[in-house]
C-alpha cells in the first residue's frame, strides 16, 4: 500500500514538475510575445502625431481653402487635421510673445494652414512623399513642411526593435523546445522499464506511444493555462501602473486573447512533438542499453 502510494506520489511529482519548467518557459514566450505587442502599440502612438503642414498661398480663395477641407476629410492617410487661419496664427504667436502683433503691423504675414496627422499604416516616408506629391496639386497650396527626420528615426527604431524581438523569440523557442524535450524525456525515460514489458507482449509502437503523447498533450495544455493566467496578470498590473499610457500602447484583451491560444496552442504541440521524440528514442533502445543510460 505504501509502495502504491509512493509510487502515485512520485508519478504526481513528476508530472507537476513537467508543468512547472513548460510553463515557465511558455510565460517567457509569452512575455516576449507581450513586449513586442506593446512596442508595436507605442510605435503607433508616436506614429498617430506623425504628419505634415500644408501652408496655403496668403491671398488663397475660399474656394480653394474648401477644396483642401474635402480632399482631407475623404483621405483614407488622415488620422486628423486642425485647420488654423491666417488671424488664428497671428492671435497664437500674439499670445506666445505676449504681446499683440497687431498692433506692429498693417498686414498680416501669415497665411492659412493645414495641421495634418496620418494614420499609423501611413507614418513611414515613402507614404508620406506619396501623399505630399498628391497634395502638392491642390489649388492654393504654397508650401508643405514635412517631419521627414523623426519619420525616419521611427521607421529605424521600430525596425530595429522588431528584429532584436525576433531574434529573442527565436532563441527562446529553441531554448524551450530543449528543455520541454529533456523534461519530457526524464519522465519517459523513468518508465522505460514499463515500454519494454509492453513491446514484449507484442505492443505496436503506437499503441506504446498514445499514452505519453495524450499526457504530454494535457501537461502542455496545463501549463499554456498557468502561463496564460501569469500573463493575464502581468496585464493587468501594468494597466494599473500608467492607465493613459496602457489606454494606447498595452495590447488590448481581444489581442491577449490571441497570445493566450497560441501560447497554449504552442504548449501542447511542444510538449506533444517531445513526447514522440522521447518515446521513440526508448523504443529503440534494447533492453541492456537501458541499463547503460
Amino acid at each position: 500500500m505504501s509502495q502504491t502510494r509512493s509510487k502515485r506520489i512520485s508519478t504526481f511529482g513528476s508530472q507537476l514538475t513537467s508543468i512547472v519548467s513548460v510553463a515557465l518557459v511558455l510565460l517567457l514566450l509569452g512575455l516576449v510575445a507581450m513586449a513586442g505587442l506593446t512596442g508595436r502599440g507605442l510605435t503607433d502612438d508616436v506614429r498617430r502625431n506623425i504628419g505634415f503642414i500644408i501652408k496655403m498661398e496668403r491671398d488663397a480663395p475660399e474656394a480653394s481653402l474648401n477644396t483642401v477641407k474635402k480632399v482631407l476629410g475623404g483621405a483614407p492617410y488622415v488620422e486628423r487635421y486642425v485647420f488654423s487661419s491666417a488671424d488664428d496664427i497671428m492671435a497664437s504667436e500674439s499670445a506666445a510673445l505676449g504681446e499683440d502683433i497687431s498692433e506692429l503691423i498693417e498686414l498680416n504675414p501669415y497665411s492659412s494652414e493645414y495641421d495634418v496627422r496620418v494614420r499609423p499604416a501611413y507614418a513611414n516616408i515613402d507614404s508620406i512623399n506619396a501623399i505630399i506629391l498628391e497634395a502638392r496639386t491642390l489649388p492654393g497650396v504654397e508650401e508643405i513642411i514635412t517631419e521627414a527626420d523623426v519619420i525616419r528615426g521611427v521607421d529605424t527604431t521600430f525596425k530595429r526593435i522588431s528584429g532584436v524581438l525576433l531574434i529573442v523569440a527565436g532563441v527562446l523557442l529553441i531554448i524551450s523546445f530543449v528543455l520541454i524535450n529533456n523534461t519530457v524525456s526524464l519522465s519517459i525515460y523513468s518508465r522505460r522499464f514499463i515500454i519494454h514489458t509492453m513491446r514484449l507482449v507484442g505492443a505496436t509502437g503506437g499503441f506504446i506511444r498514445r499514452p505519453f503523447v495524450l499526457a504530454g498533450c494535457r501537461n502542455g495544455f496545463v501549463a499554456g493555462l498557468t502561463a496564460c493566467g501569469i500573463l493575464a496578470c502581468v496585464r493587468v498590473y501594468a494597466g494599473e501602473l500608467e492607465p493613459e499610457i496602457a489606454a494606447s500602447s498595452l495590447p488590448w484583451w481581444p489581442t491577449m486573447s490571441c497570445v493566450f491560444a497560441a501560447t497554449v496552442a504552442l504548449g501542447i504541440i511542444l510538449c506533444a512533438a517531445a513526447s514522440i521524440f522521447a518515446t521513440g528514442r526508448q523504443l529503440r533502445s534494447t533492453y541492456d542499453e537501458m541499463f547503460l543510460k
